[in-house]
């Protein structure tokens, strides 16, 4: 059973993260957490979640109340919302917005899941009613019987199209108007009778007159059934059948066959046609009816001539009944058409096959184009993942019939298409991916398939590939078709695209587990560099696994607490007083030891756990300086430097994040200095400065790590709101060398001249230092000073100098 999926919407992130674990713990899958009403939207137009949870507040000028209408209007979620319940107007609000329902906050954990089990019941009920009334709907417009609807007062609320073509009227006229105007004004009474008895319990019936669009009348019988009650009081499903005579019995009247909507006609044993109805002359494309005796061949199309004669003696020799369906050219097109022939007459020697006919050409084509759309992606009209998977799935078993046979699949995905969509907008975006398509068909030969997954993902089936030189070329081809420019109303628009390969011969038994592969060789080429192509290999398989239980088991870890902190001293290099402390996160892993940095803070940022445990290293770095502050006086003019990742500056919670961590330790701004790398800040300039401008205003310090293995502008640097450069190691340790020692040498001189300080990282030996403090570069930490200690180590070091 699919798990449903829960869209978490509220702007706090640790209130976000404890009701997406509740959310877990309860089967259900967590979608989020987003913080605005325009990142739920466009989340939801990707994920389509089942329900929205809501907070009241959120980030931007929309807040919950908003993004649920929006949610409701636009894509049928239904959302929770959570509130204080302290503002009336809001409450109003909330409570016209019809959500399903409203929660006080702090959330209560059973609330919670009473609510949204009974929201995913509502919705589950509302669809199958939708679908109830769609089969309903469907039935009565299809319906060979004129059928309509009255209200209490005898007005036509809707009419199928065998009631329009019988009163030879469109339905939009025939509706909102009294029904007798129909039938002969002479017959009102009657019908006024039969709609009156009809009202009640049991079907009513009678036969009265109606009238024909040029003024005539026909004899018809008419059923009026009471329907059930709806919300616009009693109606009434009339039921109008043609007829010739009285008739023994009304509900059984004889049937003016040239009046229905179905075609009726009836051959003999020798192919001549012995009666045919005006709708099965129109059906066959014949401009009157034929006399009666006519040989078929004479008067009906070849093709269509000879199928009805052959089932029919079929019909009179074995006197059995035919039905099937028949494709013919009648009047220059296609028509389908569903004959039904049966045996007429109990006399062999005189039997005669009769037949209905349907026109079910317009069925057949919406059955087409909804076994088209099944199966193929509506934006570009390429095979789609089930389609693509049952190709997949084929040229697995041509594989296993035929030694020989080889086949290869590529998993194609586009490099920075988001930015696109960003900058651009979503119909630009689109129009690109339609573009691809185009010339992903062109690169590739008509045996093979080229299937659309979703987003900006391409699957490419090869068949009969021959070799791999084969697959390379065309790989190669495709490379070089994504390379030429896109040209989109006046913009030049450049793409890349990463491809993972999987080539044969390979043992697969589900084609699920052959595209899986190629997409881990997918990502191989994405983290590579982009613009690449990886053939998959048995150890990509185990990379990924590998990585797979390393992201589980660092949820695991940040449940179970197993993350610690060491702290390596920073010291003035002019007389190796201690400044501050650099705060350095360990996983403390049960039966493997203490895992370096390098081992999980990659997998932390691939899988957004940075996020949840950078707020975790702030917290604690923030608590230990707060509490070195208050029982070592000589730490008091010390700093914390805590590193903050590219996810974190993502997020747009990050400043009252560390307003709250601040408020929470108490510790004093000034003594907290987050550091940002040199290629975090510049991937995003301008929310960057925005964004560190706000912390700046917080009081807290401002440092660039590693700096100078980025590509930084230097009119950039002036605008950022920082206190501190920091020279990275590969610089440090090799300082000696003549060209590194010129380029420390400039950014020593350049920090000076926009009034920062410089921090040295990796000062392993005396020579470094000398270099350095030549300089005049005013702090280094490394270990020539000293290792990064733990917490009792440190406190052990500033109580030796309380005593």
């Amino acid at each position: 059973m699919t798990q449903p999926r829960i869209l978490i919407v509220d702007r706090d992130q640790a209130s976000a993260s404890a009701m997406a674990r509740l959310l877990g713990d309860n089967g259900y899958l967590a979608l989020g957490p987003v913080f605005t009403c325009r990142e739920a939207l466009e989340t939801a137009d990707v994920l389509r979640p089942d329900v929205a949870v809501l907070d009241m507040v959120l980030t931007g000028a929309c807040d919950g109340v908003d993004a649920a209408e929006l949610l409701r209007e636009g894509h049928g979620i239904p959302a929770i919302l959570l509130t204080t319940g302290s503002d009336p107007d809001t409450m109003a609000r909330a409570r016209k917005a019809l959500p399903c329902c409203c929660l006080p906050l702090p959330i209560d954990s059973q609330a919670l899941i009473l609510a949204i089990e009974s929201t995913l019941a509502r919705k589950r009920a509302e669809a199958a009613l939708r679908q109830s009334e769609a089969r309903s709907r469907a039935i009565f417009a299809a319906a060979p019987t004129a059928l309509c609807i009255l209200d209490g007062q005898g007005r036509v609320l809707d009419a199928n199209g065998a009631a329009a073509r019988l009163f030879g009227l469109c339905a939009e006229a025939v509706r909102g108007h009294p029904i007798r105007d129909v039938f002969a004004a002479r017959d009102a009474e009657a019908l006024g009778t039969l709609l009156d008895a009809g009202g009640g319990s049991d079907t009513a019936r009678a036969r009265i007159r109606c009238l024909r669009p040029d003024g005539g009348e026909f004899a018809a019988a008419v059923a009026a059934t009471a329907l059930p009650a709806a919300g616009d009081g009693p109606q009434v499903l009339l039921e109008v059948r043609p007829c010739q005579t009285p008739g023994v019995r009304p509900d059984h009247p004889d049937t003016d066959l040239n009046l229905s909507a179905e075609g009726f006609l009836i051959i003999d044993a020798e192919e001549r046609l012995r009666q045919l109805n005006g709708a099965c002359a129109r059906m066959f494309g014949l401009d009157a009816l034929p006399p009666a005796g006519v040989r078929l061949e004479s008067v009906l199309p070849g093709e269509l001539a000879v199928s009805l004669c052959r089932d029919a003696a079929r019909v009179i020799a074995w006197n059995e009944p035919v039905k099937k369906e028949t494709t013919v050219a009648i009047g220059g097109a296609d028509k389908t058409l569903l004959v039904s022939l049966f045996p007429m007459g109990l006399d062999e020697s005189r039997r005669m096959a009769g037949g209905i006919v349907t026109d079910i050409t317009d069925r057949k084509q919406l059955e087409s184009q909804l076994a088209h759309m099944a199966f193929h992606d509506p934006l570009t009209g390429l095979p789609n993942r089930s389609l693509c998977l049952d190709r997949i799935r084929q040229a697995l078993e041509r594989s296993k019939r035929r030694d020989n046979y080889q086949y290869a699949v590529i998993f194609l995905d586009l490099d920075r298409f988001k930015i696109i969509n960003d900058s651009l907008g979503h119909h630009m975006g689109d129009r690109v991916l339609e573009n691809v398509s185009r010339r992903l068909r062109d690169c590739v030969r008509s045996l093979d398939t080229v299937a659309r997954l979703g987003g900006d993902e391409f699957v490419v089936v090869l068949e009969e590939t021959g070799s791999y030189r084969e697959v390379v070329r065309i790989v190669k081809r495709i490379r070089d078709a994504m390379g030429e420019v896109f040209p989109l109303s006046g913009h030049d628009v450049y793409m890349t695209a990463s491809m993972g390969i999987v080539v044969s011969p390979a043992s697969y038994d589900k084609p699920e587990e052959l595209l899986r592969n190629a997409n881990i060789a997918l990502h191989r080429a994405k983290s590579e560099g982009r613009n690449r192509f990886k053939v998959f290999n048995t150890r990509m398989l185990e990379d990924a696994i590998r990585l797979m239980d390393l992201e589980n088991d660092l949820r695991l870890a940040l449940k179970r607490g197993e993350f610690i902190l060491d702290y390596q001293p920073i010291l003035a290099l002019s007389d190796r007083r201690m400044t501050g402390f650099e705060a350095l996160v360990r996983w403390r892993r049960p039966g493997k030891g203490v895992a370096p940095p390098n081992d999980f803070i990659p997998v932390a940022e691939d899988t957004g756990l940075i996020v949840p445990l950078g707020l975790w290293v702030l917290g604690e770095a923030c608590k230990t300086m707060a509490s070195w502050h208050e029982r070592f006086p000589e730490t008091r003019a010390m700093s914390m430097s805590v590193n903050l990742s590219a996810k974190q500056l993502a997020q747009a919670t990050l400043v009252e994040e560390v307003e709250r961590i601040l408020r929470a330790t108490g510790l004093d701004p000034r003594a907290l200095k987050l550091e940002i790398t040199e290629t975090v800040i510049m991937d995003n300039p301008e929310v960057s400065i925005l964004r560190l401008k706000r912390l700046k205003a917080l009081g807290v310090r401002l440092s660039v790590d590693d700096f100078g293995t980025g590509y930084s502008s230097l009119s950039y640097l002036q605008r950022f709101p920082i206190d501190t450069l920091k020279v990275d190691r590969a610089f440090v340790s090799d300082i000696e060398c003549s060209e590194n020692r010129k380029i420390v040498g400039a950014v020593v001189a350049l920090a000076h001249s926009l009034g920062l300080d410089v921090v040295a990282e990796g000062v392993e030996l005396e020579t470094q230092s000398d270099v350095l403090n030549g300089f005049a570069c005013e702090a280094g930490q490394g270990f020539l000073f000293s290792r990064p200690v733990c917490r009792e180590d440190v406190e052990r070091m500033f109580g030796k100098g309380e005593s």
